[in-house]
């Protein structure tokens, strides 16, 4: 079916552009309006200031678990942190097959190099992809290959830049987006 009207919103933006503000804006615009968000959100591990890792979140349960840490043994490693795999598979599984059947819209945030160590969290973001329910997710602006770069490519997505200055009016237009795919699916 050519022509479709996309349903996967990718977000994009050098760090600290605000990325996660934006979709967090539009989450609670859309959920103003009695839209239920579903699938995960990987915050900073902080301590007096230092980012000592990830967590990754169920934004339907709040479940949370360690996603990478600078303390973690094993794993692969992603700059100074291992990857904690299992964790990522078991989550991201649970908490985006969870939005597919019960949420409105699904939200990954984000689509990077740590979280593509999962197998389970690429088949789950591929099922959120592939569904027509419309996808919020932030993804990794600097790669072009492998699986980030096979997500963009895709013809069913539409990427919005956040450019720094320029954040404010993106979390209304991204709700928006997701309110049209809606009401069209």
């Amino acid at each position: 079916m050519g022509g479709c009207i996309p349903n996967n919103f990718l977000i994009t933006g050098r760090p600290g552009s605000g990325k996660t503000s934006v979709i967090e804006g539009a989450i609670s615009i859309l959920r103003t309006r009695g839209l239920r968000a579903g699938g995960i959100y990987c915050p900073e591990i902080r301590e007096g200031g230092i980012r000592l890792g990830f967590k990754i979140i169920d934004l339907m349960t709040s479940e949370g678990r360690i996603l990478a840490h600078v303390d973690q043994r094993e794993g692969p490693q992603v700059s100074k942190y291992r990857v904690n795999v299992v964790n990522v598979d078991e989550l991201s599984e649970a908490a985006i097959g969870r939005a597919l059947q019960e949420a409105d819209f699904v939200v990954i945030d984000e689509i990077a190099p740590m979280e593509t160590h999962s197998e389970g969290f690429k088949r789950s973001v591929l099922d959120a992809l592939d569904s027509p329910k419309p996808l919020l997710a932030v993804i990794h602006q600097r790669t072009r290959a492998g699986f980030i770069g096979g997500v963009k490519g895709r013809d069913d997505i539409k990427i919005f830049e956040v450019m720094p200055g320029a954040r404010a009016g993106l979390s209304s237009r991204l709700a928006e987006a997701v309110q049209k795919a809606l009401s069209q699916s």
